[in-house]
C-alpha cells in the first residue's frame, strides 16, 4: 500500500506516532487479542486500550473480528499485513515561459529623485550630474546607467505579456548597488521593490564598487564601476530573492490584469536605516550587459 507523504495523510502518520499503539501492533503480529486481554499486556486500562484500538482501525492498521466464545461473540483485534511505501512525489509544473523582455533602463515611465544623481550613455553624460531636470532628457532611454542619492524608479510591465489566469511565476533580474558621492565598497543602501503598490521585499547593497573597470564599462568612464546581479521571484508560494523568501506576497496579490499594464518601482528611500542610494546598470555597463530582464512563466 502507497501512502503519500501529503497534509491528508497526517493521520496515518500520526497513528504510528504513539508507543502505546506500537506496542499494541507488536503484540498483535504474534495472535489476535481482546481489548481487555490487550489491557493486561500492557498493564493499561480498557478504555485507554480501546482509544488506541480506534486509531488503529481507523487507518486500517488493525481490524476487529466477531469470534465465537463459550458465552456469545467476543471481538477481537488483528493485524492487517500488508507492505507500506512512502510516496515521495515532486511537485511538477510545465512551464510555458513567455518570451523573454529586455527593459532597457532609461525607459522608466516616472521617478521621484535627489542628488547624487545623474545618467550617461556608453557615448556620454547626459546634462549635468546632480540636476534632476536631465532625467527627462530625450535620450534617456539611450542610458547604460543612471544613479540617484534617494528616491524612485518605475517601469511599465506590458499588459500583453501575461494572462492572469495562468500565470505562474515573474522573474526580474537587474545589475545595482549603492550611490556614494565617489565610490565606498561598503556604503550600505535599502533598497525595496515593487509591483502596482506591493511591496515585494528589500534587499541591502553592501556597497558603491569602483575598485576595478567593469567588465562592460566605456574606457572613458571613471565613476561606479559594476554592481551585484540580483534575482526576484515572485510565485504562488511567496517573493524570493535569489532564492531567499523575503515576504508572502504571492502572484495573485499582485492584481495583474491583461488589460492594463503593471508598475515595477526600485526605490532607494531617504527615510530608512541605510540611506545609501541607488546606482542602475544597463547595456555597455557594468559586469553583465543587460537592461532589467523580465521572464514571465505560465502554466501549459
Amino acid at each position: 500500500m502507497k501512502i503519500d507523504i501529503k497534509k491528508e495523510n497526517l493521520i496515518f502518520f500520526n497513528a504510528l506516532a504513539s508507543e502505546t499503539r506500537l506496542k499494541i501492533l507488536e503484540q498483535l503480529l504474534k495472535k489476535t487479542y481482546t481489548i481487555k486481554e490487550l489491557a493486561i499486556l500492557l498493564n493499561l486500562s480498557i478504555p485507554i486500550i480501546s482509544k488506541h484500538v480506534k486509531i488503529l482501525e481507523e487507518v486500517q492498521l488493525i481490524e476487529i473480528l466477531n469470534e465465537k466464545a463459550v458465552k456469545g461473540v467476543q471481538k477481537k483485534c488483528k493485524i492487517i499485513l500488508r507492505d507500506y511505501t512512502l510516496g515521495f512525489k515532486k511537485e511538477s509544473r510545465e512551464y510555458q515561459e513567455i518570451t523573454e523582455q529586455e527593459i532597457p533602463i532609461g525607459t522608466y515611465s516616472n521617478y521621484e529623485i535627489a542628488p547624487t544623481c545623474g545618467l550617461a550613455t556608453k557615448e556620454k553624460i547626459l546634462g549635468d550630474c546632480d540636476d534632476t531636470r536631465y532625467f527627462s532628457h530625450l535620450e534617456k532611454e539611450k542610458a547604460g546607467i543612471l544613479w540617484l542619492g534617494s528616491g524612485w524608479l518605475e517601469y511599465r510591465l506590458p499588459s500583453y505579456l501575461f494572462e492572469p489566469e495562468n500565470l505562474e511565476k515573474i522573474e526580474i533580474s537587474l545589475e545595482m548597488c549603492s550611490e556614494c558621492p565617489g565610490v565606498n565598497p561598503n556604503f550600505l543602501s535599502d533598497i525595496y521593490f515593487y509591483i502596482n503598490g506591493k511591496e515585494l521585499g528589500q534587499w541591502t547593497s553592501p556597497g558603491d564598487f569602483g575598485d576595478r573597470k567593469g567588465k562592460f564599462s566605456p574606457k572613458w568612464w571613471f565613476l561606479t564601476e559594476y554592481g551585484i546581479l540580483k534575482k526576484i521571484t515572485i510565485s504562488k508560494r511567496g517573493t524570493f530573492i535569489d532564492n531567499k523568501k523575503v515576504s508572502d506576497i504571492t502572484i495573485k496579490k499582485l492584481n495583474i490584469s491583461k488589460n492594463e499594464d503593471s508598475v515595477f518601482r526600485i526605490s532607494a528611500p531617504k527615510k530608512t536605516k541605510n540611506s545609501g542610494g541607488l546606482t542602475l546598470f544597463g547595456k555597455d555597463f557594468g559586469d553583465y550587459n543587460q537592461g532589467i530582464i523580465l521572464k514571465i512563466y505560465h502554466t501549459k
